[in-house]
This record gives structure tokens, C-alpha cells and sequence, in this order.
């Protein structure tokens, strides 16, 4: 994927969920057109030890799926789930070993990194190729 194209406002949410959630990670869902983020679906951290590792509930996952659905039926739109955030309290926002293990194709996966201390906050995005995630450039508009 060459670029994706990022709401300033679903920006805005990200970085505000990470911000509250810490020292844990926080995590929530990308919704969209194809290429283009529109919506930070925020979500809870189900994982057994939410300061080490993220994980979002199938529940909120398929919840997601079918509001995409309806607004879909409703307006005509092409809006679907189309990736999935989180937070890295005291790192910087690179894929972990444990991120890209169960990372998936076609999903698009954005990191935030918070820095030492919640402090030099960088996030940035990446797609699955291969058995790597890739860096994907974000555009904020």
C-alpha cells in the first residue's frame, strides 16, 4: 500500500486514548473507506497483562464489522473495519516480535509510541508483507 490517509480527528483520538490508558497499552479499531481512516474506534484492552501486550475482543471487533454494514445499507458507503491501533507506553511505536507474529494480511496496523517516560510520542503505521510488517506512510488531512 503506498499511503493511507488519516481523519485529524480520529488522529486526535488515538493519541488521547493512549495518553489515558497509560501506563497501559491502549487498543481500538481503524474504520474507513479503503485507504483512507476515518474513525478510531476505541476499545478494551482484553489481554491478561494489558502493560505488556494488547488484545481486542472479538465482540468489539464483529460490533464494528456490523455497524459498517448498516451505515453501508443506509448511505450507499464502502465503510469497513480496516485495522487496528494500540499503544506502546515506553517504546517507540516499532512492531514488537509479538505484533508481528500475529499480525494478518490486508489489515492495516498502527502503533503508537509513547517514549521514555510518555514523553517523544511517534506513531506510525504498517501492513503485513511477507512475514514482516512493513511501513506504510500516514497522511493527516
Amino acid at each position: 500500500m503506498a499511503e493511507v490517509r488519516i481523519d485529524r480527528e480520529a488522529l486526535t483520538a488515538i493519541v488521547a486514548h493512549a495518553r489515558r490508558d497509560a501506563p497501559q497499552e491502549c487498543c481500538g479499531l481503524l474504520v474507513g473507506r479503503p485507504g483512507e481512516i476515518l474513525e478510531a474506534i476505541p476499545t478494551s484492552n482484553a489481554a491478561a497483562d494489558p502493560a505488556k501486550r494488547y488484545e481486542i475482543s472479538a465482540s468489539d471487533y464483529f460490533a464494528q464489522i456490523h455497524r459498517c454494514r448498516r451505515i453501508n445499507q443506509a448511505q450507499s458507503e464502502t465503510f469497513a473495519v480496516l485495522g487496528a491501533y494500540h499503544s506502546h507506553p515506553y517504546g517507540d511505536p516499532e512492531p514488537s516480535a509479538t505484533d508481528t507474529s500475529e499480525a494478518f494480511r490486508d489489515f492495516l496496523f498502527v502503533i503508537v509510541g509513547m517514549g521514555e517516560g510518555g514523553r517523544g510520542m511517534a506513531i506510525r503505521a504498517y501492513m503485513l508483507e511477507g512475514d514482516a510488517l512493513s511501513a506504510v506512510p500516514l497522511i493527516v488531512g
